[in-house]
């Protein structure tokens, strides 16, 4: 049984969470270890809420939180990933359902390159002495360029395929695959331009990522309380 008041309610107290890890993680790019523990502790009242059934979907939801923790942990301690990352994302693995918390990593993955971009052409034109550098013009387009992608990717416009192209990939399965992948090898190419840059800039970039999985977090949050269907497609 969906208990809508509760439910709803506990979203808006982790979107609230969510937004004081992001600006903490600005501020001191640190998460404090006591809001981690406070979502990960709300997520039992939320699964009573959402009516979800203590098998198999609460036991799956806690496995895959785990499995989450144990390779981001093993991404701190190569020092990919910041202590208090590691334990948001597992946090937020409680809350959302396995399918739904795909969605979030990939979210999550978007909103981490395109704040590495924003954070490297800062750096760029630091170390370029101010802003009129070439670098920051070539990352300026190459922002834009991924910035296109990513909204093509996500479903927020639509990028026309010229005509040749269509007739292309028409014709033949090859010349469709390649077609297709275009925008991949594109944003690959933009990725690999953008290194370079960093690289002879001797610039070091280290993204709050808390940034990018609370915002995430947010966005799917923003979805359902915009009349989406509940996390756990309970019906009321």
């Amino acid at each position: 049984m969906l208990h809508t008041p509760i439910y709803y309610g506990l979203l808006a107290l982790l979107a609230i969470a969510l937004l004081v890890a992001a600006g903490t993680d600005l501020q001191r790019r640190e998460i404090d270890n006591w809001l981690n523990l406070a979502i990960a502790l709300g997520a039992p009242a939320f699964w009573w809420a959402g009516g979800l059934p203590l098998w198999p979907e609460v036991a799956l939801q806690v496995a895959v939180a785990l499995g989450v923790f144990a390779l981001a942990a093993g991404l701190f301690a190569i020092g990919q990933m910041g202590g208090g990352d590691v334990k948001l994302i597992a946090a937020l693995a409680l809350w959302f359902p396995p399918a739904l918390f795909v969605d979030l990593l990939m979210i999550m993955a978007v909103i981490g390159y395109v704040l590495t971009m924003g954070l490297g052409a800062v750096r760029v034109g630091q170390a370029a002495g101010g802003l009129r550098s070439r670098d920051i013009a070539v990352l300026a387009a190459l922002s834009l360029v991924a910035a296109l992608l990513i909204a093509a990717f996500a479903g927020v416009l639509s990028l026309p395929l010229p005509a040749f192209l269509r007739e292309a990939a028409s014709s033949s399965m090859t010349v469709a695959v390649i077609v297709f992948q275009l925008p991949v090898l594109v944003l690959a190419y933009v990725s690999f331009h953008a290194i370079r840059i960093f690289r002879r800039r001797e610039v070091s970039i280290a993204a709050p990522y808390g940034v990018a999985i609370a915002g995430a977090g947010l966005w799917l949050i923003a979805g359902q309380l915009g009349g989406a269907a509940p996390l756990h497609g309970i019906a009321a």
